[in-house]
């Protein structure tokens, strides 16, 4: 892989990254949220591009400031590892205060490697606007190939994806998929003479709908 691009940060791909031309702490990565969100937790995972480090030395670490900002001229700092002493590759936190920002903003301090890469900056929480409403006019068809079963309903207003269910009972749907964007799905993963039940919700950065009816196939 050639694209390090900054693009890569926060695409959703552990095996792509980005790199940065240097490792110093003037390096600074920002990203806009669009809208004022409830920030409840973030996580920073570093890659080890041309790492020069071998094994696992006791002084391994990465050092940094997390800041968020409502207009991206005034940064108030909502997580601070600047003197972090410990290896955290996949760094996961978890505010003890809800932060809102629309701005959010990685400062670099210090890491062993020669650059700077991340492979993805996550920002969790939620938005301050509507939930989306519970999926319409849900249906599901088995193929005659049993395997498989058709999953269809309408579209959602500002819905980001779906989540579909299933299971062999009403109170065991415990397998599912997540599907962005557009609905409906095709479901291929069942047993031939196993009946099933299915259900689906609707998500976007505001938080989850209430779930469809649940439906079953023979």
């Amino acid at each position: 892989m050639t694209d390090f691009n900054i693009s890569k940060i926060n695409d959703e791909e552990i095996r792509s990254y980005w790199v940065s031309e240097a490792n110093n702490d003037s390096i600074f990565v920002a990203i806009d949220l669009l809208k004022a969100m409830k920030i409840r937790a973030l996580q920073i995972n570093f890659q080890n591009f041309n790492s020069e480090v071998f094994g696992r030395p006791k002084d391994l670490k990465q050092q940094f400031i997390i800041e968020g900002s409502l207009d991206g001229k005034k940064w108030n700092v909502i997580a601070d590892y600047s003197k972090n002493e410990r290896d955290m590759p996949h760094a996961y936190i978890e505010l003890k205060k809800t932060a809102e920002a629309r701005f959010v903003r990685y400062k670099h301090v210090y890491c062993h490697n020669k650059y700077l890469a991340i492979s993805e900056f996550r920002v969790f929480g939620n938005g301050n606007e509507a939930k989306p409403a519970t999926p319409n006019n849900f249906k599901v068809a088995r193929q005659k190939d049993r395997r498989n079963t058709n999953l269809t309903w309408d579209a959602v207003k500002d819905a980001t994806g779906y989540v579909i269910y299933w299971g062999i009972a009403k109170d065991k749907l415990n397998l599912s998929a997540l599907i962005y964007n557009k609905p409906n799905y095709e479901l291929r993963a069942l047993t031939t003479d196993q009946k099933y039940y299915y259900q689906v919700e609707a998500f976007n950065e505001n938080g989850i709908s209430v779930k469809s009816e649940i439906l079953s196939t023979e």
